[in-house]
């Protein structure tokens, strides 16, 4: 698995590269409520789920927590480079989604570590 990923991630250096000199600085897009609400409905429910979950103490915790962490720092991300001329508030909602990711990330690292490492 481990050469599976490591295939996969050298593959995508060249069409990063193909991506970044072919694609056009702007492009109309569709559907693009329905894609930012959809994307935000993830957010709420990974959210959601990690405190349902922790309440719990239940050790699908961590699995939940680094999703929603990733769903949140994306959004951050696509927040910050396609704000257009709404940029400050752009850099407010990234400011509250990137220490929420944090947040997420410190509920799935481990507290302390096993003895048998």
């Amino acid at each position: 698995m481990k050469r599976l990923f490591w295939a996969a991630g050298l593959c995508l250096l060249p069409w990063i590269v193909v991506l970044g000199t072919t694609l056009p600085d702007g492009y109309p897009a569709q559907h693009w409520r329905l894609a930012w609400t959809g994307f935000d409905a993830a957010e709420a429910f990974g959210l959601l789920a990690t405190a349902w979950l922790l309440g719990r103490d239940d050790p699908r915790t961590p699995f939940a927590a680094i999703g929603t962490a990733t769903l949140l720092l994306a959004d951050a991300w696509f927040d910050v480079v396609t704000a257009g001329d709404d940029v400050v508030f752009s850099l407010l909602m990234a400011g509250l989604e990137v220490p929420l990711a944090l947040a997420c990330l410190s509920v799935a690292v481990p507290q302390r570590m096993p003895a048998h490492v």
